[in-house]
This record gives structure tokens, C-alpha cells and sequence, in this order.
């Protein structure tokens, strides 16, 4: 995916008056990844420091950036189908977390299905899919940020269902720090497997539980 961000670094930068004190710029440069949360980190810190690069006085909105280490949460799960339930989670993981990474992995015990998006829900997310062990793509993030697995909870059951699964996690990173989510109640009652069935018996009734 190609990202077109020197005008939207424009934009960003017209909110910043250029001759504030530099604490004050440091505060707005420090909401670059709430203003552009479907940037991989990586990428969008290199975009910037090469954009800063041009304009004068910036030396210290660099190094700033150059150390900067974001907490990140990741959210992974086999999203067939990504639910309201879902979107839920996400949302109450952004007002924790710099950044949430929506990632999109196989589970060989469900189908294995193409998940459609809801681009235009989605759109002010980091959206991405991974293959092989999450334990592998989560330290492949940490070596650039403060990395937190997101686990969403509808209820206990899901609780005793994911401490077990992460016994097994821990084992293959021992570094893997987790937080649970608890979805709101109007929501508990929606799994995508409830979903899928629901597509089964007539398609187009899973819809009114989709973003």
C-alpha cells in the first residue's frame, strides 16, 4: 500500500504554529500517530524525519522523533468475519494505546475464508494479515516499540479460553505482555462463528452485526 503524506504532513503541520516554543511543538509532534494511525510506525517516522529535513529549525523535532518508542497494541485474531463486537474492542484499545494494529492471522481450526473489510470503518487503522506464529510478528514490532497483545472478552468463557492459549504464547516469547478488553454488553451475544451460521441458513443476516 502506497501512502501519499506530504500533504497530509502539510495539513498536519498548518495546526502547528511554527514560531511556538519548541515544548509546545513537541506536544503536537507527539500526536502524529493519533492523526495517522493507518501509517505503519516504521514508515511514517521515516516519511516525516525525511520531510522535516526541509524545513529549517527542525533539529529537535528529529531527534525527538529519532527516540521516540510508541506503545502499540495489537490486535490479532482470524476476523471471519470482523464484527461490531470487534470494533468495539478496537476503539476502546485506541484510548490506551498510540496506536492499534488490527492483524488478521489463520486459525487452521476455522474456515479459511476471505475477510472483507469495511474500508471506510477501517480506514484510520493499520490493517494488516500474518502468517506463521503471532508470538513472531509481535517481536518483529517490539524491536521498534512498546508492544501490548490486545485480547477482546465477551465473557468468562472467553477469559479461561485465552489465559490457556497464552500459557502457550509465553513459552515462545517470554517478553509478551497482554491486556484484556472486556466488549460492552450489547455486544456479548456476537461471535463470528454465530456470524458465519447466520450466512448459512440465508445469506445477507450476519449483516446488521457488521461495522
Amino acid at each position: 500500500m502506497k501512502y501519499n503524506l506530504h500533504p497530509r504532513f502539510k495539513a498536519f503541520d498548518a495546526m502547528i504554529d511554527e514560531n511556538a516554543a519548541i515544548s509546545k511543538r513537541l506536544v503536537l509532534e507527539s500526536k502524529l500517530l493519533q492523526v495517522f494511525k493507518d501509517v505503519p510506525f516504521p514508515l511514517l517516522r521515516e516519511a516525516r524525519i525525511a520531510y522535516l529535513e526541509t524545513i529549517s529549525d527542525s533539529e529537535a523535532i528529529i531527534e525527538y522523533l529519532e527516540k521516540m518508542i510508541p506503545k502499540i497494541g495489537i490486535y490479532a485474531g482470524s476476523f471471519n468475519p470482523f464484527h461490531l463486537g470487534h470494533l468495539n474492542i478496537v476503539q476502546k484499545a485506541s484510548a490506551i494505546f498510540d496506536k492499534v494494529i488490527i492483524a488478521k492471522g489463520i486459525n487452521p481450526e476455522k474456515e479459511l475464508e476471505h475477510t472483507t473489510w469495511n474500508d471506510e470503518i477501517l480506514r484510520n487503522y493499520e490493517v494488516t494479515e500474518f502468517s506463521g506464529l503471532l508470538t513472531n510478528f509481535i517481536e518483529e514490532h517490539a524491536k521498534y516499540a512498546n508492544v501490548t497483545l490486545v485480547k477482546g472478552l465477551r465473557n468468562g468463557d472467553d477469559l479461561d479460553y485465552e489465559v490457556n492459549q497464552l500459557r502457550f504464547m509465553e513459552t515462545m516469547y517470554r517478553k509478551l505482555k497482554v491486556v484484556f478488553i472486556q466488549c460492552d454488553k450489547e455486544y456479548e451475544h456476537i461471535s463470528s462463528t454465530a456470524l458465519r451460521n447466520l450466512e448459512r441458513i440465508e445469506p445477507g443476516l450476519s449483516k446488521p452485526f457488521l461495522p
